[in-house]
């Protein structure tokens, strides 16, 4: 009787990998579904590249998206300096860019920060003028709306960007006050101080 034989299979490791995480530069929180993208890499990567767009021409190797969490990562990368970018569609954020350099047998670590289109300011009311909080603060042609903190004070991020936006103030028993500002894409842009009056 013979025994049956068994192949020894070698077990499966992964060489270096790079690991990051992209999240917003303001409120340092993670943003997924953000399209993250090697755009440069090692002579040994870039070949592979080259090798695997010749059998799958819409091979995208040097491309993922960020998870729930903001993570992004790859595998089995040749070691080497690598150039990295990572944009999300519409003026919300501007594109990030970052280094990381990869070594054998451990994972390289970055953190893109994407930039958002912001605006800030501070509401007042009253004579003399105090801080109002609890204010409204909405962009009229959006659902992106706010309200002032105990001081006053504001930030509606992300928004989109335009050359002259309408920035409605209200508040109960207040008269709603309008006021136009431009928003440049991934800038934080501070309004005038926005004064309420009693209606």
């Amino acid at each position: 009787m013979t025994q049956a034989r068994f192949l020894a299979i070698e077990r499966i490791t992964h060489r270096a990998a790079l690991v990051g995480r992209v999240i917003d530069g303001l409120a340092q929180t993670p943003l997924a579904g953000v399209e993250v993208a090697i755009t440069s890499g090692p002579p040994a990567w870039i070949a592979h590249v080259a090798a695997l767009r010749e059998g799958q021409p819409a091979a995208r190797p040097g491309r993922c998206v960020s998870d729930a969490a903001g993570w992004f990562r790859w595998l089995d990368l040749p070691p080497g300096a690598y150039a990295l970018s990572a944009a999300i569609p519409g003026s919300r954020y501007a594109a990030a860019t970052g280094t990381a350099t990869v070594v054998a047998a451990r994972a390289a670590a970055t953190e893109l920060a994407l930039a958002p289109t912001a605006v800030s300011g501070i509401v007042v009311a009253g004579a003399p003028a105090v801080p109002l909080a609890m204010a409204r603060v909405r962009f009229a042609d959006s659902d992106d709306t706010t309200y002032t903190a105990a001081d006053g004070s504001f930030t509606l991020s992300p928004v989109e960007a335009g050359a002259s936006r309408a920035l409605e103030v209200s508040a109960q028993s207040y008269i709603t006050s309008i006021l136009a500002v431009a928003l440049s894409q991934g800038q934080t842009t501070t309004a005038a101080n926005i004064t309420l009056i009693h209606s």
